[in-house]
């Protein structure tokens, strides 16, 4: 199965967006390239990209079986159980439900092309009467599992169901595009029934999960890059935002967006909205103006470099070009940025004609500093605390010398041995007499041989003579 495409907001969209820059208008200076480091690190799935990888999983079953597709939503408080007197499924609501429309079309579709293995939405009836024993629950994301959970619970709440669930006459495969690995152990213990190992059809060996992403929730670095420690605190620190929403839903922090839903595990500061804050996807919604800039369609706002927005971090790095400071590393170092962000912000200067492919100013990244209308100021290195390697002693450097070392240096009143020395004319080094004076480490001195402690000496002490 080929992997599915994730498209990225580029530097050059983020810089040039003007619904982007309005929603940065929100943070401090300081805080502004951190969230720009954050949206540069989200993936977007498109809906052609979803629907085909959940064809192709479809299609991989095991064949000649029959399944039951179902769409995972969310129930209402007072809905109990997902069927009806009846045994047909509650019916949905009129208003939209986000994620579950397009994978209820998704179905129909699926349903239509292939209606001899495959059966959308049926009633309990038509499971017993067509003797279908697997069901397909459907989702685009799992964050905590709750939702999944507590869906699967409210279909064993019908009898008929769950006698079937309880003989081990039922399997369950969950199919969702993306899942955190933890996911998988919380909804297994949330459902209904029994997971000891005496058990003859344990729960956990009833469902099954399918996913093209699974990722580590606390392996943050992976999906926020080598600066997530800074984009952890952004979110954490915006209070204006819900505390239950500062990482997203269950604190996940998920990186991952599709166009048709935006999920709730991902940073609040996007998507959650107040009398205080704007996201920039509120309503949890991706806007069209967005889209239009990942598919690179989106009308230019701005038809030359002259006319481009200057960010302060574009500013430092024609800066740090102009000091001589070219490695893509110390460059994002000084920035304070990731290496990736700081590799992307290059390319952004390059496509404005500012830097060469060498990393040289051109002319017009030269009339941007002049133009500027106040003094870039840079990040100051801090050089006092540095110590080169080779003023660095280790433990051996420390032991006194022997042979004709010792003796060259044996007088501490010699002028030649004392110029040669660290000490201060008429002092020895401090570090030397204290080599002397002080007594070797117990790990260089002459030890005895370790003996056995399975037993008893019965020889007497190493090197008396036996009577």
């Amino acid at each position: 199965m080929s992997k599915p495409k994730y498209q990225q907001l580029s530097i050059t969209s983020i810089e040039q967006s003007l619904e982007i820059n309005e929603w940065l208008a929100q943070f401090s200076d300081g805080q502004k390239v951190i969230a720009k480091t954050l949206l540069s690190r989200l993936n977007f799935v498109s809906r052609d990209e979803y629907s085909h990888w959940l064809r192709r999983s479809i299609e991989q079953l095991p064949p000649n079986k029959k399944y039951a597709l179902y769409s995972i939503r969310k129930l209402d408080s007072d809905e109990e159980s997902y069927w009806d007197s009846s045994g047909a499924p509650t019916l949905r609501p009129a208003t939209s439900q986000g994620s579950e429309d397009l994978v209820y079309s998704l179905i129909s579709n699926l349903v239509r092309s292939n209606n001899k293995y495959l059966l959308d939405h049926p009633t309990i009836s038509d499971l017993k009467s067509n003797k279908i024993r697997n069901l397909v629950l459907i989702d685009d994301s799992i964050g905590s599992g709750d939702r999944v959970s507590s869906f699967i619970n409210a279909i064993l709440e019908n009898p008929t169901f769950l006698s079937w669930w309880s003989f081990g006459w039922i399997k369950i495969t969950i199919i969702c595009f993306a899942r955190p690995n933890a996911s998988e152990k919380r909804i297994v213990d949330c459902i209904r029934g029994s997971d000891h190992g005496k058990r003859k059809f344990r729960k956990s060996s009833k469902i099954e999960f399918i996913s093209e992403f699974v990722y580590n929730e606390r392996w943050l670095e992976e999906r926020w890059g080598t600066n997530y420690k800074q984009i952890v605190e952004l979110c954490k620190n915006q209070t204006k935002v819900g505390k239950w929403a500062r990482l997203g839903y269950g604190e996940v922090l998920s990186n991952l967006i599709f166009y048709h839903s935006v999920p709730n595990n991902t940073p609040g500061i996007l998507w959650f909205s107040n009398n205080k804050w704007q996201g920039l996807l509120a309503g949890r919604v991706l806007p069209s103006w967005l889209i239009d800039l990942l598919n690179g369609n989106a009308v230019e706002k701005y038809t030359s470099s002259s006319t481009a927005p200057i960010s302060n971090e574009l500013l430092s790095l024609l800066s740090l070009v102009k000091r001589g400071v070219r490695r893509v590393s110390s460059i994002a170092i000084r920035l304070n940025v990731d290496h990736y962000y700081a590799d992307k912000l290059i390319e952004h200067a390059a496509r404005l004609g500012y830097l060469t492919p060498n990393l040289r100013l051109t002319n017009a990244g030269v009339d941007i500093l002049k133009q500027a209308k106040e003094p870039v100021e840079l990040p100051k290195w801090d050089y006092s605390l540095y110590i080169p390697s080779s003023w660095c002693a280790g433990q051996a450097n420390i032991q006194p010398s022997t042979g004709k070392v010792l003796s060259s240096f044996s007088s501490t009143d010699s002028a030649e041995a004392l110029a040669f020395a660290d000490g201060d004319v008429g002092e020895a080094s401090l570090e030397r007499s204290d080599a002397k004076a002080a007594a070797p480490p117990f790990s260089v001195m002459p030890q005895s041989p370790s003996l056995s402690r399975e037993s008893h000496d019965t020889d007497g002490p190493l090197g008396s003579k036996e009577r």
